[in-house]
Parts: C-alpha cells; structure tokens; sequence
C-alpha cells in the first residue's frame, strides 16, 4: 500500500513524458527534441531525488489515509444498514396496523390524575414483612375462606383445597382434565371467589362454567347456577366473584360479555364496558340484573347490614355502592373514586371497613395505564403485535393493598414497592391477629401479623 503514491508520480511523469515525445514528432525538430530529452532526464532525476526522500514517510501517510477512507466508507455502510433496516421496520409496523386483526376493539376513556402517594397512602414496607406461606404447593389462590378446621381457597388447577397446618387436601374438581395451563382453563375450571353458606357449605364461582355448592363431607360439586344459558340474551363469559346475603340470595359479577377468564389481559387492553351485577335467587333460579355497563366489575361485598353491596370495577380504578333496601333501593353511587390502583376483592377488615387488594398500580409522576386510557391505537397496537405473556410487562412491580373505612375513605395502606414480596394482591383475608392475602396468580399465600400492620 505504501507505493501508491509513487506509482501515481510516475504515472504522471510517464503521461508527461509522452505527451513531450509526441510534440517533438510533430515539430520535427532534432534540436529541441534533444533538449525536451534532457530535459525529461532532469524531470525524471528530481523525481525520483523527491521519492527517495518521500519513501522513508509515504508508508505511514499513505497507510493513514488508507485507513481514513476505509473508515469512512464503513461508516457510510454501517449508517446505510440502519437506515435500511429502520425503513423495513418501519413497513413491518405500519403493515401490521393496517393488515393484521386486531383481538380487541379498544375504547378511549379517561381518568382522574392518580393520587399522591402521602398521607394514609405514604409508601411503606410493610407488604415486605409478609411471610410466604406454601410456596410452592399452591397456584393462583384468588379467592380465601377460613372455617371447617381450615382454610379453603380455589388453584389454577381447577381444585378446591382446603389448607390445615399440617397437609393440603382436595375437596372438590369443577372441571376435568388436563389441567395445569390458561390452555386448559375452560375445561378444566378456573375456581375464583368462595364463600361460606351459613348451611356450613362451601359457594364457589367458576370463571366459566357458573356457581357451585360443594359440600365439603363428600367432595360434590353442585352446580347451582351456569353460565351457559345466556342472560338477556347475553352470554356470561367471565363470572368472578360471589357474596351471600342471610335470606340465601346470591350476589355474583360477571366481568365480561365477550372475553374469558384467560383473556383477562386482553380485556384490560380493551377497556370495554359489558360487565354486570346479578342476583340469583337460589330457589326460583331467577336471575336478575342489578348493575350494567362496568369495566370488569370483580370483587362483590354484602355490608354488615345487608342494606348494600360494594362492586370493585377494576378497569376505572373505583368502587360502586348498590343499595338492597332503603330509600334508595334499586339505585348507585359511587362508593370512592380515583383508587391508587386497579382493584381486586373487597372483603371485611376487622375494623369495621374494607380491604382492597389491587391487581396494579397507578401513581405519580407517570402511570402507563392513565396515559393509554385515552390512546387507543396504543393499545390496538400492542394487542396486535405482542402476546398476553408480554403484555404484563407493561405492569409494573408493586404491591398494594388499603383498608377503607364504611365510608369509603382510605385509612391505611400496606406497600411493597419492590414487588419482590407481594404483588398483584386480590384479596385480602382478615382474622384479626394476621392478614392473609391471596394472588391469582402467586405460588403462595401471603401472611402478615398485626404487629407489622399496625407499628
């Protein structure tokens, strides 16, 4: 590489050259070509003088320059390939938006601005402190009972169990198998809330097929109500929670008209409003519809006295107030508004108020859910693009329950802002010297003593 320079010297003292011989033909002058020879001898003397001296520095230069261009040409390469593959991307995106199907129909809404995390909500790490009690031997415990020597909750197998200190004991199986994956959830059963009868039997709301009575002597499921007859001609397709009033009248949530249990993430993306409140009398099987038009309606509580009943509608971070009896019977209200999250089960503190367990945060300064709400084509995008696996990336780790008053005011809040701990609580079960708190899809029950709830 270091002779280039002098090879293009010479080439262009050759070109010279011959260009002098050529002139001295046409002149036809002996004389003068002579002297235009020496001349060219005195040329090529002084250049190649000038290249001796060059040669002990053109290697280097000449390798430098070399090295200059080549960079700059890899440069120009490399800066040409990303702007290819941006403009491929670019189409890939843009085709995928107009040409694939999207699975949801995402509406626009809005929200207020998340609440400050201070006051009663001051983050703490209290959820932290919880106890992770068999880790491993259950899936998903969404929903917790205690009575009957035990406690009892539904798994993501489809089993109703029932936990005592010593073992884990299959009551009863809603579905048939296999079981083990969302796959197989609408036939093997997915059991969310339980409650207990006062007959000493267990009620238990499966997201898919409806609502059982299983006793727990013998194991059978009985089912009381099902999901396959449609509903004022609408079908059910995500029953989630139960609650049951003294005179035996059932209060349930069906969360959807259109996506199941397992296309939860979809649901949430879409931000629809198909879901409803019933009241299924056990006798007459009637089914009445008390509430229509909410984002995911889920947890359902019965107060103390039985006059109302509080709905999580967990798509619009708040809490509605239906009304049994009283003056304002048959009516609603909202029961708080603007929760600092997506909210989960309701049930009974031991206070006198209520426990939320939320599925997701919302806080200052940014909340990715808020920003979307009112951005559908986010939302088209995403659901278009990437699986409900991914999707929950977008959900970000913290755990978070609060306890309301009977006025719905919060009081207290227990954090766990690493979400290492406890995360995505939907339910919270209150015995007075411990909280339990349930997951849908946690490998373990939370447990936390009072002595960390209230120092």
């Amino acid at each position: 590489m270091f002779s280039l320079r002098l090879i293009h010297i010479l080439f262009s003292n050759f070109v010279v050259a011959t260009k002098h011989q050529i002139w001295m033909r046409a002149l036809g002058s002996t004389s003068h070509g002579i002297a235009m020879a020496d001349r060219r001898q005195d040329v090529d003397k002084t250049v190649r003088q000038r290249g001796k001296q060059q040669s002990r520095y053109a290697p280097n230069l000449i390798e430098d320059d070399v090295n200059d261009k080549m960079n700059r040409r890899t440069k120009r390469k490399i800066f040409s390939w990303v702007r290819r593959v941006a403009l491929v991307l670019i189409i890939v995106l843009g085709l995928a938006l107009l040409i694939i199907p999207s699975p949801i129909d995402p509406v626009s809404f809005s929200l207020p601005d998340p609440p400050v995390f201070e006051g009663p909500l001051a983050p703490n790490n209290k959820l932290q402190q919880a106890e992770k009690i068999y880790e491993g031997e259950v899936i998903g415990p969404e929903s917790l009972e205690k009575g009957r020597g035990g406690f009892y909750t539904g798994l993501a197998d489809g089993r109703i169990i029932k936990i005592t200190k010593n073992k884990i004991e299959e009551i009863a199986k809603l579905g048939k198998p296999p079981c083990g994956g969302v796959e197989n959830e609408h036939t093997c059963g997915r059991p969310l809330g339980v409650r207990f009868h006062k007959d000493g039997n267990l009620y238990a709301v499966d997201a898919y097929s409806g609502i059982y009575r299983v006793f727990l002597e013998t194991g059978d499921a009985m089912e009381i109500f099902s999901t396959r007859e449609p509903v004022n001609g609408r079908p059910l397709m995500f029953v989630n929670d139960l609650d049951i009033a003294s005179e035996d009248m059932i209060y349930f949530t069906d969360s959807s008209d259109k996506f199941e249990r397992r296309q939860n993430k979809l649901l949430a993306l879409e931000g629809s409003a198909t879901g409803r409140v019933f009241q299924l009398n056990p006798y007459t099987d009637e089914v009445t519809l008390l509430m229509d038009g909410l984002a995911l309606p889920n947890g359902i509580q019965i107060s103390a006295e039985e006059d109302y009943i509080l709905i999580c509608e967990t798509l619009r971070s708040r809490i509605h107030k239906y009304y049994l009896d009283g003056p304002k019977q048959g009516t609603s209200e909202i029961f708080i508004d603007n929760l600092p999250g997506l909210p989960d089960n309701i049930r009974y503190s031991n206070g006198g108020g209520y426990w939320v367990g939320f599925a997701a945060v919302r806080k200052q300064p940014f909340s990715m859910y808020d920003f979307m709400a009112s951005r559908p084509w986010i939302r088209t995008f995403i659901a278009k693009l990437f699986n409900q696996e991914f999707i929950m990336n977008f959900v970000p780790k913290y755990g978070l329950v609060v306890e309301l008053d009977e006025n719905g005011k919060i009081i207290r809040s227990l954090h766990d802002p690493t979400g290492q701990t406890i995360t995505g609580v939907s339910e919270v079960l209150d015995l007075g010297s411990h909280l339990y708190f349930g997951s849908y899809d946690a490998p373990f029950i939370g447990k936390l003593s009072y002595q960390n709830v209230y120092s």
